[in-house]
């Protein structure tokens, strides 16, 4: 069990009637900018508030910061429509891609918030996209914003950085209707007690819903073998069936409720929440790159699962990403006997595609060809399988931004 700290800022009405809460990750009791990555740090957040069984308060709304990976990731998903502010943080860029994102969470019913910058010309074409506009009064004029408050009527604007008296009846004066700042109340340091589940736990939960995504008692099974999981789970259906009179305590009935995409969503918030993406992001890229060129060039040689040697491309280098032998990683996952051959001696046909993988990473030319000719492979058809591979995982890393 590990304690999570976080800001918790208040926002009110002009009534000072509290509208809501700001949370922010902290890494103690000082009111300080964590040195972990925004991605990690919004999913810390929605793991010890919305999926630790806390009561919050129904009446309230929680605005939380999320990156722009996170939001075409559909983690937003996971949480309440209700409970949860979306809020897009400045270096979000309006994409096609995410733009059509911020459209399906709106459509389900979540508000999105936007910084002052969203009236920007990158963002300028899509401002109904945003429910709230807020406009630091430490370092913008707000007597700037009568025009814009004028024009988008049915946008809330709020005013934060709000220090005395006379600045809020002026922000009121011109049209804001949410409020932010220490003339209400300072940010606390509040924190949770959050069970995490294992990292093995949740890679071995992604194998059973990628290899047997409609058999609900395996997926059940496995789930239900980590406790902290099964807690998750089980939270995170009885949140989003609020509106049900009886709880939900039956694992199977959990899982059959959230549903595959549901499970998904969660169970990549969970890793996140695990793993600190900014030390090992170079791992991720090159593990997603083994993972696509071993799924590629998987159909060239026979008998071939091409999922299952994605998985081996995919778990290639969680000895490195989690800090512990490959031998301790390897005995706790499900996986057939082929692929833990691979992973632990490059042993085997999906060991032989490892390695070559490996060769054409570093350059080596003369093992690469003598790994094809050994497997019966035509050498420009890996290489083109390896240069699409590397393409795709490029397009990826520069969309998720990691």
């Amino acid at each position: 069990m590990s304690e999570i700290f976080f800001s918790c800022q208040p926002i009110f009405d002009e009534a000072q009637n509290q509208w809501g809460n700001e949370l922010l990750f902290r890494e103690g009791q000082e009111n300080k900018f964590p040195s972990i990555d925004e991605d990690t740090a919004t999913s810390r957040i929605l793991s010890a508030n919305f999926l630790s069984g806390k009561e919050l308060d129904d009446s309230l709304r929680y605005v939380v910061s999320f990156s722009e990976a996170a939001l075409l990731d559909e983690i937003p998903f996971s949480i309440p429509v209700k409970s949860l502010v979306i809020c897009v943080t400045a270096k979000c860029n309006a994409t096609p891609m995410l733009v059509k994102q911020l459209e399906s969470y709106r459509k389900a019913g979540f508000t999105i918030l936007g910084e002052s910058d969203v009236f920007s010309s990158r963002w300028q074409r899509h401002l109904d996209l945003f429910d709230v506009v807020r406009v630091s009064m430490a370092t913008e004029s707000l007597n700037e914003w009568t025009a814009a408050i004028s024009d988008y009527a049915q946008t809330r604007f709020m005013a934060s950085k709000v220090e005395s008296n006379e600045e809020f009846v002026l922000a009121k004066q011109l049209g804001f209707s949410l409020f932010q700042g220490y003339f209400f109340e300072q940010p606390q340091i509040k924190s949770h007690s959050d069970v995490a589940p294992s990292v093995i736990s949740l890679l071995d939960a992604c194998i059973v819903i990628n290899r047997s995504p409609h058999d609900i008692d395996e997926i059940t099974e496995v789930i239900s073998r980590d406790v902290s999981l099964l807690y998750k789970v089980v939270t995170s259906a009885n949140i989003l069936a609020k509106s049900k009179k009886k709880a939900i305590t039956n694992p199977k009935q959990a899982v059959v409720y959230l549903g595959l995409e549901s499970l998904r969503r969660l169970i990549s918030l969970l890793i996140m929440s695990n793993m600190n993406h900014q030390e090992c992001s170079h791992l991720q890229n090159a593990a997603i790159l083994r993972a696509i060129f071993m799924q590629q060039a998987g159909p060239l040689m026979n008998d071939l699962d091409p999922d299952e040697a994605f998985l081996v491309g995919a778990f290639s280098l969680l000895d490195a990403m989690l800090g512990v032998p490959m031998e301790d990683v390897v005995e706790q996952l499900a996986l057939n006997q082929q692929a833990k051959q691979a992973l632990l001696s490059r042993a085997g046909p999906y060991g032989d595609l490892l390695e070559l993988c490996k060769h054409i990473e570093h350059a080596n030319w003369d093992w690469v060809g003598s790994l094809c000719e050994k497997m019966s492979l035509r050498e420009r058809a890996v290489l083109k399988a390896f240069d699409k591979a590397r393409y795709q995982t490029q397009t990826l890393a520069a969309t998720m931004q990691v």
